[in-house]
């Protein structure tokens, strides 16, 4: 009795978290304790983590803990190099760098936070069904009465319906289906919300997506790199026109452009760790607009200069070269890496969990193109629900393991 009393407050736990991941962008107008509610899960990372050193330290290391304390070492790593890029050159207030040293390194510290909430909560995600179903409801909603009454509600951005939607869509099928006619009305809401998005990602999320679960689910076939890289080449068809406009016709006029080819020469420039969080394509470093913009130029283009401060923000990759400089940028990629490693162990342990644990990576991956991919806040659920997914799957591997020791 008392076992299932704690299951249930654990998963009401976990709903609560997950519903305010799903309706971050819109809860945070209204509710300003909710503007920092992913930041402080990420900074749970590190008292989670001492707890957890504290609690097991006379056991001997697992696989888990060597997973994650190379996960650790290398986000511990990249932080340093952009913090001694702050140190060296001063290009911005401390609190600005403290801020943005969090929003870039915050996608790898949900991601531990989640896994170590999941450690102690132990939630079974393929039950959560209702509650993902409700969360569904609830999401199509909100967004049909902020197409109906705009002046009262808030209409959640395209990259949000985007990112949100795809992952609601993925985690309906993954989820047991009890109830299967309420099951494909939600899948139905989600698809429709991924085409009113009008965001040409959103179309590259259902091609990733039927060819993912064709692959996985049907045939069987475990991902490799070169599998990701022959999915990018449809998303790349949808997006040509935009890519041609902005990098090849647009090349030196066009913020894209103008960002990416600064970011390499501070690469070059501030060898090999760049000029600091907060001074260079994030967030911050457009609110209290970085000095390194009138260095390179940038704050002479009307754009992107200081009275409009527009498309500051829009890649993944000129922040990294940018803030961080060659050697940040390899450790991001480890961990990169390190979380795609991860995935693949567990195609062995169950398929239909690798397939939703890989739609997300590939999705989030191949939106680093045109987005701020891993550091966007419309992402956050996502390391979540892996972190919460990956330490499943080593909490019950490590049970099995129990028979042969």
């Amino acid at each position: 009795m008392q076992v299932n009393s704690q299951r249930k407050y654990n998963s009401i736990m976990w709903i609560i978290l997950f519903g305010i991941f799903i309706f971050h962008g819109v809860l945070e107008d209204a509710l300003p304790f909710v503007n920092v509610f992913d930041e402080a899960v990420a900074l749970l990372c590190f008292p989670l983590a001492a707890y957890d050193y504290y609690k097991n330290r006379k056991k001997e290391p697992t696989r888990l803990a060597k997973s994650k304390r190379l996960e650790l070492a290398l986000l511990s790593a990249f932080l340093l190099c952009g913090l001694m890029g702050n140190l060296l050159y001063r290009f911005q207030p401390t609190w600005i760098v403290a801020v943005s040293a969090v929003l870039a390194a915050k996608f790898f510290m949900i991601l531990l936070s989640a896994g170590y909430l999941q450690k102690y909560l132990g939630i079974e995600l393929e039950e959560q069904e209702a509650a993902v179903q409700v969360l569904s409801l609830l999401w199509f909603a909100y967004y049909a009465l902020s197409l109906l009454l705009p002046r009262i509600f808030i209409q959640p951005e395209a990259w949000d319906i985007c990112a949100k939607s795809s992952l609601l869509f993925a985690l309906l099928v993954f989820c047991r289906h009890r109830r299967v006619w309420l099951y494909r009305v939600c899948l139905l809401l989600m698809l429709v919300m991924l085409a009113l998005s009008g965001k040409e990602k959103a179309y590259g999320a259902i091609i990733i997506f039927a060819l993912l679960y064709y692959l996985i689910v049907h045939k069987k076939v475990q991902t490799k790199i070169r599998y990701i890289l022959y999915m990018a080449v449809p998303i790349a068809l949808l997006a040509w026109n935009k890519i041609y406009y902005y990098y090849i016709e647009g090349s030196g006029r066009f913020a894209k452009s103008i960002m990416t080819s600064a970011s390499l020469k501070i690469a070059k420039d501030y060898f090999p760790i760049g000029t600091g969080f907060g001074t260079f394509g994030s967030t911050y470093a457009a609110r209290n607009y970085s000095p390194v913009y009138y260095l390179y130029g940038i704050a002479d283009n009307p754009e992107l200069g200081e009275s409009s401060r527009q498309y500051l923000t829009d890649l993944f990759w000129p922040i990294l070269l940018g803030e961080t400089g060659i050697l940040g940028t390899l450790f991001y990629c480890a961990l990169i890496l390190l979380l795609f490693i991860q995935i693949q162990r567990i195609y062995y342990y169950n398929p239909r969990k690798y397939f939703l644990l890989i739609y997300m990576f590939v999705f989030m991956l191949i939106t680093t193109f045109s987005e701020a991919g891993f550091m966007q806040p419309m992402v956050m659920v996502f390391a979540f629900i892996m972190g919460v997914v990956l330490e499943e799957y080593e909490g019950k591997r490590k049970e099995k393991m129990k028979f042969f020791n």
